[in-house]
């Protein structure tokens, strides 16, 4: 009679009850909101999951304790799990929606396989407590799938999430979401301790079954959890790419005098980047925060030397003003105390490398090896060859107002002066690194080749 009872009438007015309060939590106004009493790895979760997971607790330890059933009935704590990860994927969908209800690039990005392959690298040797560093494969893979993904454009405001709510509550789901995982599994450790005491054929099939459900959620769990992390670290790396970009692209770095400050686009990217890190570090623990900031300081550096080929107009003014940007990227990065990094040191080292001349870059690589690319090292020979072209077209016009038309002989004298260079500096690189070199070409449609009233003197190397 009792068996009859609990599974007719008491079974199911329980968890018709434990609905009515899971919709009566999930459906408040403050459903996911913080709960400032319920913290994980110091960081708080939203209250609608500190109030589900003790039903959750209550509901589990009943059906352990009912004799008539030892456990056996695992229903409704898979209709409660599976609905508030239901809730939960709806939660994270409006998120990174934008007003227009266009997806974010990052959203879209994380959907990527080879970088999901990448990011669950990181992950996994985060959960492990390793601290060994990036290898220098995966740095660089990271950042060609991610410009493959850009091509050659410039990404657009309309892309990116600016609304730091959105990001703040996309860490907190995060957060949320890894907590629940931790009570799933003392839920079902007790469940397992329950079903073991069934004679052996039987528990062994229950065990299998719970096994197979148990994975089921906390696959959709993990997914989510390590979706919202990855969206988080790829926004960011949008954000480096979108101010540094709009820095190369529109900032002048062909100037008359020493700036004092940093480009403006620099200064937007640091105030960004820190406002960022400033709500970060509210909702994430210092593990999960390095994994949404790491390597941007390599990312940084990576974009400022390669879009070279977007600068149109250089001199050493200009020089001087890119080696302040990056002194300020680095300073900025040293003061929100994220992980050490020193990728910016070789965008510096690089930009160094103009004052020293077309001779002085031979002489060094010649002293201290390849640091670059012989496309990289190309472009700087074309601004220090150049010596800005702006300079240049403006000589050229004054020159021939005051002494008539430039000889047509001098300029190509100039670009066969030029070629010679390159071709030293190919020659240089391939005995450097054992390789063939591209053969030498012209300057960049980026960079204007100067006339011949540009004076350029260069010793043989």
């Amino acid at each position: 009679y009792l068996q009859v009872f609990f599974r007719t009438v008491f079974l199911p007015r329980a968890e018709a009850y434990a609905m009515q309060l899971f919709d009566a939590v999930t459906s408040a106004s403050d459903a996911f909101d913080i709960d400032l009493n319920t913290y994980f790895n110091g960081r708080p979760i939203f209250r609608s999951a500190a109030a589900i997971v003790p039903l959750l607790h209550r509901f589990g330890t009943l059906l352990n304790n009912l004799n008539s059933f030892k456990g056996e009935n695992w229903g409704i704590l898979l209709q409660l799990s599976n609905k508030y990860y239901e809730k939960c994927g709806e939660l994270f969908r409006d998120t990174v929606r934008s007003p227009e209800n266009q997806v974010y690039t990052s959203v879209k990005w994380s959907e990527t396989p080879d970088l999901q392959q990448l990011f669950g690298r990181k992950l996994k040797q985060a959960n492990a407590r390793i601290r060994a560093p990036e290898t220098g494969a995966d740095i660089d893979r990271e950042i060609r799938l991610e410009e493959s993904l850009k091509t050659e454009r410039s990404l657009h405001l309309s892309e990116l999430i600016f609304d730091l709510k959105r990001l703040v509550c996309t860490a907190q789901l995060h957060q949320t979401l890894e907590w629940l995982l931790v009570q799933f599994n003392k839920v079902s450790a007790d469940r397992v301790h329950t079903l073991s005491r069934h004679d052996g054929a039987t528990s062994v099939a229950l065990l299998k079954k719970h096994e197979a459900d148990k994975s089921k959620i906390v696959g959709r769990y993990t997914a989510l959890s390590v979706q919202c992390l990855m969206v988080l670290r790829i926004e960011v790396r949008a954000h480096c790419t979108y101010y540094l970009d709009l820095a190369t692209r529109e900032g002048s770095y062909y100037l008359e005098s020493d700036a004092v400050e940093p480009d403006q686009y620099i200064q937007a990217l640091n105030a960004d980047v820190s406002a960022i890190e400033d709500k970060m570090e509210s909702c994430l623990p210092a593990d999960r925060l390095a994994l949404v900031f790491g390597g941007i300081s390599v990312l940084m550096a990576h974009t400022l030397i390669a879009n070279t080929r977007y600068i149109r107009h250089f001199n050493a003014a200009g020089n001087r003003k890119m080696i302040r940007n990056i002194l300020a990227l680095q300073q900025n990065l040293t003061n929100i105390a994220l992980p050490e990094e020193s990728g910016l040191d070789k965008a510096r080292r690089f930009y160094e490398l103009y004052d020293m001349g077309a001779d002085g870059i031979l002489k060094h690589i010649a002293e201290n090896g390849v640091g670059f690319s012989f496309e990289n090292y190309r472009r700087l020979v074309d601004f220090i060859y150049m010596g800005g072209s702006q300079a240049g077209e403006s000589s050229a016009v004054t020159g021939a107002a005051a002494a008539g038309r430039v000889s047509s002989q001098a300029e190509t004298k100039q670009n066969e002066d030029y070629d010679v260079y390159i071709n030293r500096l190919r020659d240089l690189l391939a005995q450097s690194q054992g390789v063939g070199m591209p053969t030498a070409s012209r300057p960049e449609s980026g960079v204007q080749r100067p006339t011949s009233a540009q004076k350029h003197t260069f010793v043989k190397v």
